[in-house]
């Protein structure tokens, strides 16, 4: 007998220790002591908890970019009236955290225990947070729920009601990312209970509007609650899409697939969800209309209760009429409580702004030639700009043989070094770096090329007079120089011949 208990209270000993395990980096965390600048300890498992339901919310909503710096606006929220920290203290606290569910080095958390069940050192591994998607720009990293930590944040309550589908969808990806086919059906019939359920709600709301709205603050409320159940109807719509297109995209997989009996049955069960899932998606379509229709119900019904409670609670003979018969009121009074029952004052003028109306125009005025002296003069400013290009160019020729005198081979990024030297104006202008981008692209530069451009349009006219006969060769390099604040251009080699 006491054998038998022995190896009943041994049996599914590992699963055991991952479920007492999952919760260690909370335990981890109370462990660590941090104080505010009064002095006031600083409960780090709370927090924790809350960074774990902070990645859960925004998972649900489908958010992604989520790092360290939105972690800090929630908990410094949660904590105004508790705690006085730093911006420095909460970014050293919230790394801390994030260091706790997801070591520095990027692993998961392992841990080892004694396997009582096979007698032997056994171990866990868990992944909490994982890394989604970095910034460079701003050099930031984003972070998101990973599978263990999903499953820690239901241990700790049960979710149902208003996420109940949204969970139903993320277990459905994570069956289907495992091949487990028949457990995505299985999952597919409690998203139909799911919806089901939605609509249950929706005509209960529904009920309730038409029955309860009697103030403007109902209104609001009602209105609050129906675009809550809109935004939610909105991000479970687009879960189901992904999820669409994730189901296609296997099928596919499948499809190419040497034809196998495995691989067939396989197929053959994604067809089915496939199936299912467009059938709880076109549902759950149609309680979006009915929620989008709702809420213009609601508007309706308010103003419609809203009139009869005036209706009713107004009496004209009481408020108005015996008002005034039995209070003499002076002349300016009696204007005041016939005001609101009297139409809005009317007078028609004319208004000074009738001037910047349309005009209609004539088809004589639309056959004027004023379109070819505009075409003209945009030509010739054209030209005037060509001729100022040209200037500009020579002179950075100009400048750049005579810094680099007697070499024959140099780069462009000794030449940017000789001008921030000097502190050169060159630098912040933008036609500096188009020059080089235009030599590159008529490499090699001789004053003899015969180019389609006008002459008198082409504008390194005058840096080729520079050249004295000479032919300049330039080849782009794999580097980058930073020119300025504003600019960047790549490194390029120049050759003269």
């Amino acid at each position: 007998m006491e054998s038998s208990f022995s190896e009943i209270i041994q049996k599914d000993f590992k699963e055991r220790m991952k479920r007492i395990l999952l919760f260690e980096p909370i335990q981890e965390l109370s462990q660590k002591r941090k104080s505010d600048q009064n002095g006031h300890p600083v409960d780090m498992r709370s927090l924790g908890l809350f960074t774990l339901l902070y990645f859960y919310e925004m998972k649900l909503i489908r958010e992604r970019k989520t790092g360290i710096a939105e972690i800090i606006e929630l908990l410094q929220s949660i904590t105004v009236q508790s705690y006085v920290l730093s911006d420095k203290q909460w970014e050293s606290i919230v790394r801390e955290i994030i260091n706790v569910f997801r070591p520095a080095n990027g692993r998961i958390k392992a841990y080892t225990f004694f396997n009582w069940e096979s007698r032997k050192e056994d171990s866990l591994e868990f992944s909490y947070i994982k890394a989604t998607d970095f910034d460079v720009q701003t050099n930031r990293q984003y972070y998101t729920l990973d599978d263990d930590g999903l499953e820690l944040v239901f241990a700790t309550k049960e979710y149902f009601q208003e996420f109940q589908l949204s969970i139903h969808q993320l277990m459905l990806r994570k069956l289907l990312e495992k091949g487990e086919f028949q457990g995505a059906l299985r999952q597919i019939n409690e998203m139909r209970i799911d919806v089901e359920t939605i609509y249950e709600r929706l005509v209960k709301l529904e009920h309730e509007v038409k029955r309860n709205i009697v103030s403007i603050e109902t209104q609001n409320r009602f209105i609050q609650a129906i675009d809550d159940r809109n935004f939610r109807l909105n991000r479970e719509n687009e879960e189901f899409q992904e999820l669409k297109q994730f189901v296609n995209e296997m099928k596919a997989n499948y499809y190419y697939q040497p034809a196998q009996n495995k691989e067939k049955e396989a197929f053959e069960l994604l067809t089915q969800i496939e199936k299912e899932l467009s059938l709880v998606h076109g549902q759950h379509r149609a309680l979006l209309n009915q929620s989008l229709i709702l809420k213009r119900e609601v508007l309706q019904a308010a103003e419609e209760s809203l009139y009869y409670v005036g209706i009713d609670t107004f009496n004209f003979d009481q408020d108005i009429t015996s008002r005034i018969v039995s209070t003499p009121l002076p002349l300016e009074s009696m204007k005041g409580i016939l005001m609101p029952f009297l139409s809005l004052k009317k007078k028609k003028s004319w208004s000074l702004l009738s001037i910047f109306a349309p005009h209609s125009w004539s088809e004589e005025e639309q056959t004027t030639n004023k379109n070819i002296f505009a075409k003209v003069a945009d030509e010739q400013q054209k030209e005037k700009y060509a001729k100022m290009v040209r200037a500009f160019y020579a002179e950075i020729m100009r400048e750049m043989l005579q810094m680099l005198e007697g070499k024959t081979d140099w780069t462009l990024s000794q030449f940017i070094e000789k001008l921030k030297e000097l502190k050169h104006p060159f630098l912040d202008q933008r036609l500096f770096y188009s020059f080089f981008i235009l030599c590159h692209q008529r490499s090699p530069l001789y004053a003899e090329n015969d180019w389609d451009d006008e002459e008198s349009l082409h504008l390194l006219d005058g840096a080729l007079e520079e050249l004295h006969g000479r032919k300049l060769i330039v080849k782009e390099l794999p580097d980058v120089l930073s020119g300025s604040d504003r600019y960047e251009i790549q490194n390029m080699y120049l050759h003269m011949e």
